[in-house]
């Protein structure tokens, strides 16, 4: 009787074995299966992201051409007699707290003229739109400040000045007698941040201006100005070296 037991035995654990094995294979194929549907979402996922970076580059691209093109319409401007508009924020010194303040009152004016500006056909409407937010202007420095729990006075200019020849980016304005708008704060007495209202390359981009002196020398000319690039005077610098 030992025998049939010890076959039963043997049936029963062959059978389990198939049915393990069985079990294993399910398994197997659902696990590849899983690791298939990874790899397909690993694979959507890249080109999605590549499609994006596509979408930046292409973006950060047409930017750069339309800042580029911006800046040659002011070149080409200057150069046919027709005048611009600055725009300068000065601040009341050179403290770390005061030329914040003064990126405060300029980030809060320019927000709340761009919308205005933006429509701007010419220059002369441009000049206008500037005279009638003058006071605007005024009251939104007055109320930065105020946040900032100075008790800075502030004013508004707006005519024309003598400026010393100053940078943007790639593009330098040379010393002399500009259109502006300015916002002084307190005293008046640290750097200016600066930009240009018409045409308004104030709204490309904000963080690229500057107020940078050109070898510190702020000489006025005896005539009127002219936009110049610096890579063409280097390259001019190197030829007659």
């Amino acid at each position: 009787m030992s025998k049939p037991i010890l076959t039963l035995d043997i049936m029963k654990l062959e059978g389990f074995v198939a049915r393990r094995e069985r079990v294993l294979g399910v398994q197997e194929f659902k696990h590849a299966d899983y690791v298939k549907r990874i790899e397909i979402i690993l694979i959507i996922f890249l080109a999605v992201l590549f499609q994006v970076e596509v979408f930046h580059a292409s973006f950060a691209y047409a930017r750069s051409v339309e800042q580029a093109k911006d800046l040659l319409e002011v070149a080409q401007m200057a150069e046919s007699g027709e005048d611009l508009i600055r725009f300068h924020v000065i601040a009341n010194s050179d403290a770390e707290e005061d030329q914040a303040l003064k990126r405060a009152v300029r980030d809060a004016i320019l927000e709340e003229i761009s919308p205005q500006l933006a429509q701007s056909q010419s220059l002369e409407q441009s000049r206008r739109i500037l005279t009638e937010l003058r006071p605007v202007m005024e009251e939104i420095s007055r109320k930065v400040i105020e946040t900032w729990s100075k008790d800075y006075p502030v004013k508004t200019e707006y005519g024309k000045f003598i400026f010393p020849t100053k940078s943007y980016g790639s593009l330098i304005l040379p010393a002399g007698e500009y259109e502006a708008v300015r916002v002084v704060i307190g005293e008046g007495k640290g750097s200016n941040w600066w930009c240009v209202l018409f045409p308004p390359l104030c709204f490309v981009d904000i963080g690229h201006s500057t107020a940078q002196p050109v070898d510190g020398k702020p000489g006025i000319p005896y005539e009127k100005p002219k936009v110049r690039f610096w890579i063409v005077e280097k390259l001019v610098q190197l030829f007659k070296l």
